[in-house]
């Protein structure tokens, strides 16, 4: 029989092509935890060079970008809480949203992606009632919803049936929710909560749990809650070219003057490649037939599709249906373009058809959940036959709201959804949603040659199913060219060429508007099981890379017997398979033809995912051999899988039966997946009460392959809490968080198992009573905990397995335990850190305890003075009622991954300046500190912050660092530069390091910038934005001639601030070619000025003063100085006069200086070049202020 897998899986990539160049230049394509970046996707090919978001260049220049623990994002939760972020999208800190400052918080990351949960939620999302996605702060930033891009949480709420309903939507409008669409297909409404207010939507969306009110659960008549998430377009330049063959794979020449066509198809084209001229000499070319194209609009201008649009309708948001990307427009013209630009060369599929379009994604290829389900709905009420769905998202077990939708709307309606499978091969189970819902026409690709194109997404879905159903052409597709159209490659006059899965879909979309007008009485699900049983066999290719195989519309036009189900989907069997039992399904003939039929039933193309050939004995037997369907009848055959055979591998396997006579040949696929070596883990969680425990939250993280397993968020657990996951062999994390609310407190029982292997059944109890307490104490017993987190993280088979988790609570509000296995030292770390403080003025100690190979079972540790650093802080003022906040964060050399969940931990604030900060840390088991600064006062509270680079402290050392003192200029300390490679670059240069060389990052409004990238006659960019929070972009030349100039003009108000008001940089320079997956450094220098300056950054006036200057960057490097000039201003940078520079035998440079007696500021200029010839010219206005 067929056992359902319940746990969530991972995948590579997001559903739809994200092309070799940029999976080659990243490794971009990395696994995720759950809720990978959301994305109803265009399945195409690429847009030309352009400026995007953080995925329009290769991840791995991202994790290359300065500014390290420097809050860059900020994006609010639903909850209210709001979440920092830095340039490699690591969190920096959490600020609780009102009313939240009790509840922990749990920090997940996993494979590329970080999740931030408030523990109070954990019932909603293991009841499924919550979606995972909006704690996806990974995800939420790369879709451009932190709180610089987007000013609301957009919400999909999906309502109980009942009068209930009506309760929760009048509470959610009250709660100053704005709804937006009516989503009658999901039940429910699309809505924005005011990010201010996003706590009082959420309140009114959500109930306190009746008798554990630290458990929340949906509020009267509210069923679901999701993230209207945003479906981005990814696309990339790299195609799959195949040589032109005129005659390969064509069902048929191209008749002249076939019916209603005018001049000669093109040869090569899909349309001929799939029998459409057949179709059409029979005097069928869809007329009649509604054919719903829901994409990035239509170029209604163009003659192909001009005057062949019956209606359409903007759900993108862009006030218009015209195509200004030009996907929606390929695809369009592929169903049913006329070909009058071309002479008939360039024709759809159905060039009768008539078109509806919604335009459900904007011209950058985006678009929201809410309004793809409002496109969907407008197009059945539109009596749309046939609607193409180019687009897709990863998918995961359970149906999302896409997948829901196509499955309501194609039973209640009759359309027929034909859905690109995506673009994610040659990997298998990478089909995506919502192609994997089970009444869509889910279509993979094939070239010309009716190979499977590379890219195409394979099967099996994420709960095993049979995907994809057929194929179509969707190489080198050539077609129309929107006028304002960006994406594809010139093929002829007003056509482009895209490959990949949305170009299959059209092609069969076109297929089945034909056959409706050949039989306007069928259903859209009959369509789909004459377009299987009619198609061209692709031999030795599986079911799950090519469905049944290749659409060939010449013969469905004649097909008269057809199989039901469409696809025989035999499920999965379970290992150990000696003891398998056959498994069979019954497969029941449809004659609709007028004569009775005898057909021969025959097995072929049995083989294994990858092609290869099951042994003699097969998988799968069909009987009878023979039999007849009666005209206007049905016959059933029975078709069975037999996996026990010994030498058969594990994975899928599937078959084709072949029913041939009286002129008909029947096709449908076949399939089976045997599961690899696999176990069943049998958990039962237990709270601190002793009942089952409500809302678990159990991650399971596999560290050899990658997957995340969430078998509490299944529902499938029974009355006493138990539940069992089905694990594949191999080595697992477990973390598990139980919660319960206290005298109106939330603890936190938190156990780790950092070493089950599952090698055979097991069971585990996760008792939340075995979990102990935490109490450190610090070497002032009188020094209080202000905040503190709890970290583990463990190594994979591969770096993108690591797994990390991090809870921030008191110890007064967190319990820990191991349990179960412990792992190796070298493979499981758990810290637990904060600082502790007595007042502002007092000492900070930033300590933190570490334990390898297992989990704290509580901690109870008195940290002593001995094996501590002492680190003595001064902190300037350059603006009026400046006050300072220490911050900390740690690190650990080989758990990089810590990173990702280690928060900057904060200290006390006090106002500045002042010369006697302490500051103590631990030192042991390696640890590094980034010690930083954040700045504010009463009239401007976030003025920025200074953070400085990850070090090691030496125990019963003292140390000296000075924050926010002049000369603040460009660079500083760590990594600040532009990364390339190939085309793409990610650029960030501080502008306002202070004069320690922390690094600077203004607050939001408090500094204005203006970043030119040129090169030759070429603008990259021109943006009056700060480089180091700009989009990354693509455009370099990858040409060692080229030269490029980047300036950056940095200001920050003169009335507030009395130094380093105008700061700005010109870089010249070349760079040298560097292809994938290497990744090259931008020769960027910078002078830096270190005077010997007040804490107000003034210096006495009248007085000779030699001032320090220091080469940083490519100039940097022993011999690599070629020239450094320095001139000195009094009035502001009216006037400048040279100064020279002096160095020592030892390499330390120098200018002296004479200041003016009348008090004023010092303004520098400064020119150095590379002795290969790259060039910086920088100018620091005001960069300090001399007094009496």
């Amino acid at each position: 029989m067929r056992t359902q897998r319940r746990e969530k899986h991972v995948r590579k990539g997001v559903g739809q092509r994200s092309g070799r160049r940029k999976a080659a230049l990243a490794g971009a394509a990395s696994l995720t935890l759950i809720g990978l970046v959301a994305g109803a996707l265009p399945a195409a090919a690429a847009p030309p060079a352009q400026t995007g978001r953080a995925d329009a260049v290769p991840s791995a220049l991202l994790g290359e970008r300065a500014g390290a623990g420097r809050t860059v994002e900020r994006i609010t939760l639903i909850t209210g809480d709001t979440v920092g972020l830095d340039t490699k999208g690591q969190v920096t800190g959490v600020t609780r949203g009102a009313g939240r400052s009790g509840v922990p918080l749990s920090i997940q990351h996993f494979a590329g992606h970080t999740f931030v949960i408030p523990v109070d939620v954990n019932r909603l999302l293991a009841d499924g009632r919550l979606d995972r996605r909006l704690f996806d702060v990974t995800g939420l930033a790369a879709s451009d919803y932190d709180d610089a891009h987007r000013q609301n949480v957009p919400l999909i709420v999906s309502y109980e049936k009942g009068g209930a309903q009506q309760t929760a939507r009048r509470a959610v409008r009250t709660a100053d929710a704005d709804v937006e669409r009516q989503l009658p297909v999901v039940r429910g409404e699309s809505m924005t909560a005011p990010k201010p207010g996003a706590g009082q939507v959420f309140k009114a969306l959500t109930d306190p749990l009746a008798g554990r009110p630290g458990d929340l659960t949906t509020a009267p008549g509210v069923d679901r809650i999701w993230l209207d998430a945003r479906r981005n377009l990814r696309t990339d330049s790299g195609r799959t070219t195949v040589a032109a063959n005129p005659s390969a794979g064509t069902a048929t020449s191209a008749p002249q003057g076939t019916s209603g066509i005018k001049g000669t198809p093109d040869p090569k084209g899909g349309p001929v490649q799939i029998g459409a001229p057949v179709a059409w000499k029979a005097g069928y070319d869809g007329k009649g037939v509604n054919v719903a194209v829901l994409d990035t609009g239509v170029d209604a201008t163009h003659p192909d599709v001009k005057g062949r649009i019956a209606a359409a309708k903007d759900f993108s948001g862009s006030g218009s249906t015209d195509d200004g990307n030009g996907h929606g427009t390929h695809v369009a013209s592929t169903i049913a373009g006329s070909g009058a630009r071309s002479g008939g060369t360039y024709v759809g599929v159905a060039p009768g058809a008539r078109l509806l379009v919604g335009k459900v994604l904007d011209d950058f290829g985006s678009g929201d959940d809410s309004g793809i389900l409002a496109g969907m709905q407008w197009a059945v009420q539109q009596k749309a036959k046939i609607v193409n769905m180019s687009l897709g998202s990863t998918d995961f077990t359970g149906e999302d709201p896409l997948e829901q939708a196509v499955n309501d709307l194609s039973k209640s309606s009759g359309t027929l959804f034909a859905i690109a499978a995506g673009n994610e091969g040659p990997t298998d189970t990478t089909v995506g949603s919502p192609g994997a819902a089970e009444q869509a026409l889910t279509v993979a690709a094939v070239d010309r040659d009716d190979k499977p194109a590379d890219f195409s997404s394979r099967g099996p879905t994420a709960e095993n199913a049979l995907k994809p159903d057929l194929s179509a052409p969707g190489v080198d597709i050539v077609a129309a060219k929107a006028a304002h159209g960006r994406e594809g490659d010139p093929a002829a006059p007003g056509y482009v060429s895209m490959s990949g899965t949305s170009m299959a879909a059209p092609a069969t979309a076109g297929a089945a508007a034909i056959l409706a007008q050949q039989h306007p009485d069928w259903t859209g699900q009959q369509i789909k099981s004459v377009l299987l049983a009619s198609v061209k066999p692709l031999s030795g290719q599986s079911a799950y890379t090519v469905g049944a195989g290749r659409v060939d519309l010449g013969r469905a036009i004649n097909q008269t017997v057809s199989a039901a189900p469409a696809s025989v989907d035999l499920g999965m069997q379970q290992w150990p398979h000696a003891d398998d039992r056959p498994v069979s399904r019954t497969l029941t003939y449809r004659n609709s033809g007028d004569r009775p039929v005898t057909l021969d039933l025959s097995l072929t193309d049995q083989v294994d995912s990858g092609g290869k050939a099951a042994p003699s004995a097969g998988v799968f037997t069909v009987s009878p051999a023979r039999l007849t369907v009666p005209a206007g009848g049905t016959t059933e055959a029975t078709v069975t899988a037999d996996t026990h055979a010994d030498g058969l591998a594990d994975g899928a396997w599937s078959a084709a039966v072949t029913a041939t006579g009286g002129g008909q040949r029947v096709r449908s696929a076949v399939g089976v997946v045997r599961e690899v070596e696999s176990y069943d883990l049998t958990l039962k969680a237990t709270g601190r009460d002793g009942k089952p425990a409500s809302g678990t939250d159990l991650t399971i993280a596999g560290l050899d392959s990658g997957r995340t397993y969430r078998p509490y968020d299944s529902g499938d657990k029974d009355r006493d809490g138990r539940v069992t996951v089905r694990l594949p062999k191999g080595r697992y994390l477990l973390d598990t968080r139980i919660e319960r609310t206290i005298g109106g407190h939330d603890e936190l029982s938190w156990l780790v198992t950092p070493g089950l292997v599952m090698d055979r059944d097991r069971a585990l109890t996760l008792d939340a009573r075995t979990a102990r307490p935490v109490h450190v104490t610090a070497p002032d017993t009188r020094a209080k905990l202000r905040r503190a987190q709890t970290v583990i993280a463990a190594h994979g088979a591969d770096p993108v397995y690591d797994y990390a988790g991090a809870v921030d609570a008191n110890g007064d509000r967190i319990y820990l335990a191991q349990a179960g296995p412990a792992a190796p030292a070298t493979g499981f770390i758990a810290q637990y850190g904060g600082i502790w403080q007595r007042g502002a003025k007092d000492p900070q100690y930033n300590l933190v305890v570490t334990r390898k190979g297992t989990m704290f079972t509580g901690l109870k540790r008195s940290v002593p003075a001995r094996g501590l650093s002492k680190v003595v802080t001064a902190t300037g003022s350059v603006a009026a009622g400046t006050r300072a906040t220490p911050n900390a964060s740690w690190s650990v050399p080989g758990w990089d991954v810590l990173g990702n969940v280690v928060s900057r931990l904060e200290g006390a604030e006090r106002k500045a300046p002042y010369g006697s900060g302490v500051q103590y840390v631990s030192t042991a088991d390696g640890l590094r500190w980034n010690l930083g600064m954040a700045l504010g006062s009463a009239a401007r509270p976030d003025m920025g912050t200074l953070s400085g680079t990850d070090r090691r402290y030496q125990p019963g050392r003292t140390y000296r660092q000075t924050y926010n003192t002049g000369v603040f200029g460009p660079g500083g300390k760590g990594d600040w530069e532009g990364k390339y490679s190939g085309s793409d670059y990610a650029i960030c240069v501080p502008m306002f390091s202070d004069g320690a060389g922390h690094r600077g990052l203004p607050g939001a409004g408090e500094a204005a910038y203006h970043t030119r990238f040129t090169t030759g006659g070429t603008t990259l960019i021109d943006k009056k934005l700060d480089p180091c929070e700009m989009e990354t972009g693509t455009g370099l030349k990858n040409s060692p001639t080229a030269r490029y100039r980047l300036s950056i003009d940095a200001s920050r108000s003169a009335a507030a601030y009395r130094v380093g008001t105008r700061i700005s940089a010109v870089w010249d320079f070349a760079l040298r070619p560097v292809l994938s997956p290497e990744i090259g450094t931008m020769p960027l220098s910078a002078v830096r000025f270190a005077p010997n300056l007040s804490l107000n950054s003034t210096a006495k006036a009248g007085t000779r003063i030699t001032v320090p200057v220091t080469v940083e960057g490519a100039a940097a490097a022993r011999g690599a100085l070629r020239s450094l000039t320095v001139k000195v201003s009094y009035d502001d940078g009216r006037t400048w006069k040279d100064t020279p520079v002096h160095t020592t035998a030892n390499g330390k440079r120098s200018v002296t200086l004479t200041q003016p007696r009348t008090p004023g500021s010092v303004s520098f200029k400064a020119t150095a070049t590379d002795t290969k010839g790259n060039t910086v010219n920088q100018t620091m206005i005001n960069a300090y202020r001399t007094v009496r």
